[in-house]
């Protein structure tokens, strides 16, 4: 959890949460980003922030379409791919990495 003007919010390391083992280790060797879901936040624990960019969402497919917290991608603007996050799908991630680590 994090505290954010009087308020905790459930902390999601993004790294761990998706198994990338480069990612950094600790929250506050990175950045946390505040995002919400219907008015239920989560704090997301980037590595860093690359920019902001208007996207069109494509699908990702059946291969993708059971990964929690991943809405979609983007073709960026160099030909990459780029992820869209799904906070509903994140929030379930922080709900179950809470669980475990209570556990």
């Amino acid at each position: 959890m994090v505290q954010v003007r009087d308020r905790l919010i459930p902390l999601l390391h993004l790294g761990h949460a998706f198994g990338i083992e480069a990612a950094r280790e600790e929250a506050s060797e990175g950045t946390v980003v505040i995002a919400e879901d219907n008015g239920r936040p989560v704090a997301l624990v980037v590595d860093e922030l690359l920019g902001k960019r208007e996207v069109v969402i494509r699908s990702l497919g059946e291969m993708f379409r059971g990964v929690k917290g991943i809405a979609g991608g983007a073709i960026l603007g160099d030909g990459r791919i780029g992820l869209i996050l799904d906070t509903g799908g994140l929030l379930a991630l922080a709900a179950a990495t809470q669980a475990q680590q209570r556990a």
